[in-house]
């Protein structure tokens, strides 16, 4: 028979300052049921660590609620040993549910309203709970949540108490809530996003049939991308050469060495702060690999130690583990790091921000001022690919689906072209073969 559920309750809106509705949410069988419990209390009344209510003297009702929740979750146990352990499919659990709750009347001072359907601003917080019981990701769920509470801040600033329902929302809700980002001068890509999560919390509410609204569907959605971009921030063979021989001591020398295992291993902050010697393994003709299953796709990947000549010493100095450190602490201390190497070539920093239309704005800073972990990956790819590996065989190592997102990511191409056609009109030269303008096409005007 299979493991018994254990079910659970949890408050639509746990941090109101009113009374909300109690779900039950069962997962069982690869199936998760959410039911509301037709009980509502206040939050203050609540204990999330029982998922029950706190029993006071003089509060028969919050006794009676406990009580009536004890009740409904041995009755899903029984739903669940009646059926023999097999999958019972969710409308029938339901409808079972609904039997014990009409044979079971429940004091009239603790009905809730007749319309159960959560708001939308409800359902936020009811969808983020779900996905933490469900163990999504951290990663994952801290998106929606992050981007769960602009939306509840978008709809205090915009509509007030009133707030704002599933079918408010199409393109002139768009609109206000694009104007709204743009005064919070949000960037471009947080800006989409909080589009795209929008969009994704309303079809998860339609799917669970809360609404059939679809006028938020349709292309269009997102702010576009102008083409403008900045220089790419990356760490040349010989800059990462130059900190590996370096002598430094104390917290400067743990950053260093952390960079250059991520510089030279390709993989995520996530991935490559956490290497143990578990990570390591040497084959049967004497090649030490590293051998991780990405944190955030789940995709595996080799990659050989011996590319770089300093990675190496790198990491036996550190018995082949990475030195603990948060990212925050790396970040500015990569940046103390680059600035000590003399890493002051100003670059070119385009941003775009957040509106009806994209708005560009350029600026020049010193590389050291623009370094974060994620250079690391990014330096680890464009250097093999400027040492003459192919996106075929950079792929495996840093786990890219297809070729053109790695050269997209690597954002190369453009500069290696501009550098191909100098270097030959300096061979020509040498050569004395050069003719200027010989290889430009001529327009008329």
């Amino acid at each position: 028979m299979a493991k018994l559920p254990k079910p659970k309750f949890y408050l639509r809106l746990p941090n109101g300052d009113s009374e909300t509705l109690i779900s039950l949410m069962v997962s069982y069988c690869g199936k998760r049921l959410v039911y509301s419990t037709g009980y509502s209390i206040h939050p203050q009344d609540w204990d999330a660590k029982t998922q029950r209510p706190i029993i006071q003297t003089g509060r028969a009702d919050l006794f009676e609620i406990r009580r009536q929740l004890d009740e409904l979750a041995t009755h899903c146990l029984n739903i669940f040993i009646e059926a023999g352990g097999i999958a019972v499919s969710l409308k029938d659990f339901r409808e079972r549910l609904d039997l014990r709750n009409e044979k079971n009347s429940t004091p009239e001072s603790l009905k809730s309203d007749p319309d159960t359907r959560s708001t939308f601003l409800e359902f936020l917080d009811i969808e983020v709970a779900e996905m933490k019981a469900a163990k999504m990701k951290r990663g994952s769920w801290k998106v929606f949540e992050l981007h769960a509470g602009r939306l509840k801040k978008f709809a205090a600033d915009v509509y007030g108490t009133r707030g704002f329902t599933y079918e408010d929302v199409d393109w002139n809700f768009r609109l206000k809530l694009i104007d709204w980002l743009a005064k919070q001068n949000t960037q471009l890509a947080y800006g989409n996003k909080t589009l795209k999560v929008l969009r994704q919390f309303l079809e998860r509410a339609r799917r669970k049939k809360l609404h059939s609204h679809t006028d938020y569907l349709g292309e269009g959605w997102v702010v576009s991308k102008k083409k403008a971009e900045g220089q790419l921030v990356t760490l040349s063979n010989d800059e990462l050469g130059i900190l590996a021989e370096i002598k430094l001591a104390g917290f400067l020398a743990k950053v260093r060495d952390i960079c250059l295992i991520g510089a030279g291993t390709g993989q995520r902050w996530s991935d490559f702060s956490r290497y143990s010697q578990d990570h390591f393994y040497r084959t049967l003709k004497g090649v030490t690999i590293l051998s991780v299953i990405s944190t955030k796709t789940d995709t595996p990947v080799k990659v050989p130690v011996n590319l770089f000549p300093w990675l190496i010493p790198v990491l036996e100095r550190n018995d082949y583990a990475t030195p603990k450190m948060s990212m925050q602490k790396f970040n500015d201390g990569l940046k103390q790091l680059c600035e000590l190497a003399g890493f002051d070539e100003r670059l070119l920093v385009v941003e775009q921000y957040f509106g009806r239309k994209a708005t560009v704005k350029k600026s020049f800073a010193p590389k050291y001022e623009l370094v974060s972990s994620h250079i690391c990956r990014r330096s680890f790819a464009t250097n093999l690919y400027r040492m003459g590996y192919s996106l075929a065989q950079i792929m495996p190592m840093t786990g890219h689906a297809t070729e053109s997102q790695l050269r997209k990511y690597i954002g190369i191409d453009g500069e290696m072209n501009a550098e191909e056609i100098a270097l030959q009109i300096m061979q020509q030269k040498q050569a004395g073969t050069y003719q200027y303008g010989s290889g430009l096409r001529i327009v008329n005007g």
